[in-house]
């Protein structure tokens, strides 16, 4: 089982990963864990719809990632933004294995800008049911539960009949000190909605608190 560190903000990873035991992607196929260039995004430009989760975003921040399994319990949907971001991966070979070694994400962000980064966690270590299901903000007909550490604002969503810090959540994780920014990234939340029922309830509960619900009443 890969060891997985939690912070107050998101769920920052530290793994080895090794040679034949790629990440699994949400739909189940082998997903490359580094992006040699910035792919294109589901939907029209602004828009972002996979057919499973769809979300708004300012049409002048650039793409800066999306797509891609960077580590084997992240799917990140979309980076977004004027700024740079990057994986913080390094990689070697131990006599017949290799090895993949994985931090926080490297981020840089110019004086008034922002760095958004959309993402799905589905793997790691199995999570046992807790009650977790109390929200701290509605941002539109999402109830999240949002953390904040320095300039780095994360909303966590979950789907209907899911429990918070379960596998299959939503994590919106905005890098600004910027509030007009960061107002920009709140509207992503708000905008977010899931499509696709294969989304919850969540992997790796064994039995989900009764009633759960993703919307705000």
């Amino acid at each position: 089982m890969l060891p997985v560190r939690r912070t107050a903000v998101a769920l920052a990873l530290a793994f080895v990963v090794v040679a034949g035991c790629g990440g699994a992607s949400p739909t189940g196929s082998t997903v490359a864990t580094t992006s040699s260039s910035v792919p294109g995004l589901s939907g029209a430009p602004g828009h972002f719809d996979d057919g499973q989760l769809a979300f708004d975003y300012p049409g002048d921040w650039s793409t800066l990632g999306g797509g891609i399994a960077g580590t084997t319990v992240e799917y990140v949907l979309a980076v977004l933004g004027n700024g740079t971001w990057r994986e913080n991966c390094q990689s070697g070979t131990d006599g017949s294995s290799s090895w993949m070694n994985c931090g926080a994400d490297i981020v840089k962000v110019p004086a008034g800008g922002i760095v958004v980064k959309i993402y799905r966690w589905y793997g790691g270590p199995v999570v046992p049911c807790r009650g977790e299901t109390q929200a701290n903000a509605t941002f539109g007909h999402n109830a999240v539960r949002t953390t904040v550490n320095g300039d780095v604002t994360s909303w966590e969503i979950r789907p209907a009949g899911n429990e918070f810090g379960q596998p299959n959540n939503i994590f919106v994780e905005a890098h600004t000190s910027d509030p007009n920014q960061l107002a920009r990234a709140e509207a992503v939340v708000r905008s977010l909605q899931f499509e696709g029922s294969d989304l919850g309830p969540g992997m790796g509960c064994d039995s989900p608190s009764a009633g759960a619900a993703t919307t705000a009443s």
